[in-house]
């Protein structure tokens, strides 16, 4: 047998039962630290005074995550208990090929290089499942951070219930006025027209105007689809810090999926914001497709709706399309 090459092997087998022991070490901090990570959020949803919906949708995927973590600690408590049989085991044959090692005339080389084989097949194969586990729990602490963020995020607007935007203002103090218009081009193809627009709030009266609501009404009702720089909560909660300015998002309740149904559809800013008097604000490059082979004729008007004041305002203007 060739010693140098069975001392290598053997030093190898030694240094990976090393390492896998670091790395269930690790594994089990992980573990710890997501658990202390999960109990923070418990914590502050409980400190968190949220409208009810928001507050019961969260805290059903606060259990659900719990749900999730629950099984996850019980597949890597078993999987452990696995691993660590496996890794008694790993030593328990790598003393024996120590053993083996000093009577050379007892073992051929052929069996001997099978056995380090063998071993390595095993160390690969608990590798392996160390590595999905490292998956599962990114996959875990993504979520957690997902829910952070909408726990942070609490202070978004939310509307209770649709308000009724053919009724007149209730506000009648001259001190709070703006006008709202779209600015658009059609873009015309042989298949399929392109709306592209901003829409402008200028608040033209004396005093801030907070968190604008945006519905677009839609006529006929199933054309309504508003693409471009508007974003559901979660895909905005996930790329925050990439969107330049104010980030508007569709507005995510019961009575406004309804409301889309009718063919309306509410936007609002992610955070709160504040229109001073002579600024503006603007929902930036909003998209709407037309398909031609369904429809010759699209209206979409668009009102602006603050609900701190109830003050109500429909756009100067609305977006027309006749082919």
């Amino acid at each position: 047998m060739d010693e140098p090459k069975e001392a290598l092997s053997y030093a190898r087998l030694v240094s990976r039962q090393k390492y896998y022991k670091e790395k269930a070490l690790k594994l089990e901090k992980d573990f710890i630290f997501t658990k202390e990570q999960l109990t923070q959020v418990e914590q502050q949803l409980q400190e968190t005074k949220i409208q009810a919906a928001d507050h019961d949708k969260i805290q059903k995927e606060l259990e659900a995550l719990s749900n999730a973590y629950g099984q996850l600690k019980e597949k890597y408590d078993r999987e452990t208990q696995e691993n660590q049989t496996q890794l008694q085991g790993l030593q328990v044959k790598i003393e024996t090929l120590q053993k083996s090692q000093r009577s050379e005339d007892d073992v051929d080389n052929e069996t001997y290089q099978q056995r380090v084989k063998g071993f390595e097949r095993l160390l690969g194969e608990v590798q392996q499942e160390i590595n999905e586990k490292e998956k599962e729990i990114a996959v875990y602490k993504r979520r957690l951070l997902t829910l952070e963020k909408r726990l942070k995020a609490t202070g978004e607007p939310q509307l209770s219930e649709e308000p009724n935007l053919s009724e007149s203002n209730n506000v009648t103090r001259p001190s709070y006025r703006a006008i709202t218009y779209s600015d658009y081009a059609i873009i015309l193809e042989e298949k399929r027209h392109i709306i592209r627009g901003d829409f402008v709030i200028e608040n033209v009266g004396e005093e801030p105007l907070s968190t604008p609501m945006l519905c677009f009404r839609f006529n006929p009702g199933d054309t309504a689809v508003l693409k471009g720089r508007v974003y559901h909560i979660d895909d905005a909660l996930a790329r925050e810090g990439d969107i330049d300015g104010v980030c508007w998002v569709f507005l995510d309740n019961d009575w406004a999926k309804e409301s889309k149904e009718r063919g309306e559809i509410w936007v609002h800013p992610l955070n709160k914001v504040s229109v001073d008097p002579g600024e503006s604000l603007r929902l930036n490059d909003f998209q709407v497709p037309v398909e031609n082979q369904f429809y010759n004729h699209l209206s979409i008007e668009v009102f602006v709706y603050f609900q701190d004041i109830d003050y109500k305002v429909k756009a100067a203007n609305q977006i027309l399309i006749n082919v």
